[in-house]
């Protein structure tokens, strides 16, 4: 397997995914059925905005003698923008319930849940090309943070519900990964940016103690499989060796996990 190159240009937003999680950050399976978090349709634009440093000057005779560069000290933040209302999107990203009204499917705005939204973990996917002209595609994961809607105005324009998302500093990746100096380089981090030659996905499942078979999404394979990692989300620790069996459709454990252990597959 060869892994693609670091060089990528692109347009528009491909594919952008949430993950409403729980309150210890994990993803939220129900069951050993594959999780792909809630896919946000008609994404339009995802702007990012990493909050900048500051910079602390000496000033001496008359002239600069010194420049210090310091670590930001406000908020990044982000915003999509997308061209559908999903109410069952937008509910489980308030932390409430899509309700029956007669025939109307209804959700609460301003309710008694602003400022208890659950953390959510952000997949955006743009696609393009390498240097070479070959497909490739560029993704940012958010690991932990809030994404929080904004519904449209009624007016001339065309309908556009926008996300704003806040980005939390966490030291686990998505899939449960501690950071480290030796592997990755730092101990905390705000998001990933990252290429491949296919387009990602992370899906997850609920253990229930005696399944040990787990498949991918129908019509969503794995384009090889050595582009697989299973991981244990509660150790941290990815599945390799003789504890794994991997097809591009579904992969096999060498023993049962627990019940309520959570896996999360990255392909």
């Amino acid at each position: 397997m060869t892994n693609p190159s670091t060089q990528f240009w692109g347009g528009d937003v491909y594919l952008s995914t949430v993950f409403p999680l729980n309150t210890d950050g994990s993803p939220d399976p129900v069951n050993t059925s594959p999780y792909e978090g809630l896919e946000v349709d008609g994404a339009r634009t995802f702007e990012l905005t990493p909050a900048e440093g500051s910079y602390l000057v000496n000033i001496g005779n008359g002239r600069l003698r010194d420049t210090i560069y310091r670590a930001p000290r406000e908020a990044s933040r982000a915003e999509l923008r997308v061209g559908y209302t999903q109410l069952n999107v937008v509910a489980a990203l308030s932390g409430v319930n899509v309700y029956t009204v007669g025939e109307a499917q209804t959700i609460g705005r301003l309710t008694s849940k602003q400022g208890s939204e659950p953390d959510t973990a952000l997949l955006l996917t743009q696609q393009g090309h390498d240097e070479n002209g070959l497909t490739r595609y560029l993704s940012y994961i958010i690991p932990k943070g809030k994404c929080i809607p904004i519904d449209s105005p009624f007016n001339d324009n065309a309908l556009e519900i926008r996300y704003t998302v806040t980005i939390s500093n966490t030291r686990n990746e998505f899939w449960g990964e501690s950071y480290t100096l030796v592997n990755h380089g730092f101990t905390e981090n705000g998001y990933l940016n990252f290429v491949t030659e296919g387009r990602p996905k992370l899906v997850a499942y609920l253990c229930n103690g005696s399944e040990d078979t787990f498949v991918f999404p129908t019509g969503k394979p794995a384009i090889a499989v050595g582009k697989i990692s299973v991981w244990n989300w509660g150790g941290g620790t990815e599945y390799t060796g003789g504890s794994i069996v991997k097809t591009v459709d579904d992969f096999t454990l060498s023993y049962p996990p627990g019940n309520g252990v959570i896996l999360v597959a990255k392909y």
